[in-house]
């Protein structure tokens, strides 16, 4: 009601993030949550400051995907599998699909549950941690369909092991064609 009665909120929902601060402490919430949860909806109180702020949620794709970009959320969160899709998928005679890396920033928590020998460093807070996709592997499609992709997590598809040979082929090709068309030509 409070944000209503201002305004509204002008840009996409998921998008924004609302920010309450009171008696020291803030919270931040997507948007969408709100909307999709009333329950997550409540009262504000005097003193209370409440923000809204827009903050476009994104990740990066490279390698032999059918799309290199920064590529946007078009909601709050979305899943690896749908991350991929997004990417436009594996480049079918140059990606390796065992070869899918996730790579995110992950809380010193998070970390020390997946390694509990990592080392890290004091005052530390997250670090860089590498997720390995198989999707070879069939079970890692219902796996992929559950991971969250998280704004700013770079997905990066590795080339197949033939791939530079189909360079080399295509290159040489591109060769003898023209050596040939030359010679056609000159006749």
């Amino acid at each position: 009601d409070v944000l209503a009665s201002a305004g509204g909120v002008r840009s996409p929902v998921h998008e924004s993030f609302i920010t309450l601060s009171r008696d020291g402490r803030t919270v931040t919430v997507p948007m969408q949550v709100l909307t999709a949860n009333p329950s997550e909806n409540i009262f504000v109180r005097p003193g209370d400051t409440l923000t809204v702020v827009r903050a476009p949620q994104s990740f990066t794709a490279f390698g032999a995907t059918g799309r290199n970009a920064l590529v946007t959320f078009d909601a709050v969160g979305i899943t690896l599998e749908e991350a991929v899709a997004k990417a436009g998928g594996l480049l079918d005679l140059q990606s390796d699909p065992s070869g899918v890396f996730m790579l995110r920033r992950e809380s010193v928590s998070v970390a020390r549950e997946l390694d509990p020998a990592f080392a890290i460093a004091p005052g530390q807070t997250t670090v860089n941690v590498v997720y390995r996709i198989d999707l070879r592997d069939t079970n890692t499609y219902f796996q992929a369909r559950s991971f969250p992709v998280q704004d700013k997590d770079i997905i990066y598809v590795a080339n197949a092991p033939t791939s530079d040979l189909q360079k080399f082929l295509a290159v040489a090709q591109m060769a003898t064609s023209s050596a040939y068309s030359a010679k056609y030509l000159a006749r």
